[in-house]
């Protein structure tokens, strides 16, 4: 029937199968558990460590004026040395629903505020927040609230880089004005090099399913949109951006810890 609105549902939509990432962890968590057991209230041991990461990122600056608050998965993997320094390589998808800048297909909606296709119905976008960092850290354990030589309060800085667009969710074949190659003109694509800073308090014990970290985590990235044009103004976006977050981060770390140096004496 004409007219009837034709609405797309996110419950259908799942942005992560979270079947699959239960399914890594139990892997990961095999494979940490055949490690051999070491006394961490001893001494100060190195260790290979995967992190899997689960957080809530908050925009600040350009980016608040564009997302709201969203989802962040991610994970990676560090060193730590036996003298508590940290070298980090990591990752996370970040996801959400609020999209503050949804006026972008203004130019393609009708009074009533939907998109009419090819098929007579009326369609109505959903908009969500897409992106992905990528960052190399440092950092250091220190003895600050240590409850073994191992943890304590950390912290940590690093470079990387910073992506985020607005992911379009719509029928294309209904809405050939907004197929795959159409949405780059409206998804706002933006990247660029990013900083980042971390506070949080690091805990490592005797048992591997108590091993994590918790803080926060603060992104800057300098970037810029990446479309040659955007559809709806009809202008290129030149401008150099900053884009913000605050993530507050909770981390699942599996080690594998090193067994610490034997020292022999002779009489």
């Amino acid at each position: 029937m004409e007219g009837v609105h034709k609405l797309h549902n996110l419950c259908n939509f799942e942005p992560l199968n979270m079947k699959y990432i239960f399914f890594t962890l139990l892997i990961v968590c095999s494979v940490a558990l055949l490690t051999a057991q070491i006394n961490l209230n001893d001494s100060c041991v190195s260790a290979n460590i995967i992190t899997i990461d689960l957080g809530v990122g908050l925009p600040a600056a350009d980016l608040a004026d564009r997302f709201g608050p969203h989802a962040i998965v991610g994970g990676g993997y560090q060193y730590k040395t036996n003298k508590n320094w940290l070298y980090s390589v990591s990752g996370a998808f970040i996801y959400g629903s609020a999209v503050r800048e949804d006026t972008i297909l203004n130019n393609l909606k009708n009074e009533e505020g939907y998109i009419v296709g090819t098929d007579g119905l009326q369609y109505d976008p959903i908009l969500w927040e897409s992106g992905f960092t990528a960052s190399l850290q440092v950092g250091k354990i220190t003895r600050l609230l240590s409850i073994n030589p191992n943890s304590g309060v950390t912290f940590m800085g690093g470079i990387g880089f910073l992506q985020h667009n607005i992911w379009i969710y719509i029928d294309e074949t209904a809405v050939p004005q907004l197929s795959e190659e159409y949405k780059k003109g409206y998804d706002r694509l933006t990247n660029g090099l990013a900083f980042n800073q971390y506070i949080g308090y690091y805990l490592f014990s005797n048992k591997y399913f108590v091993n994590f970290r918790a803080g926060i985590e603060v992104t800057e990235g300098i970037t810029q949109n990446r479309r040659s044009i955007n559809y709806d103004t009809q202008v290129r976006d030149k401008d150099t951006r900053l884009d913000m977050i605050v993530n507050l981060k909770i981390s699942w770390n599996l080690p594998i810890f090193e067994q610490p140096t034997r020292k022999f004496y002779s009489n």
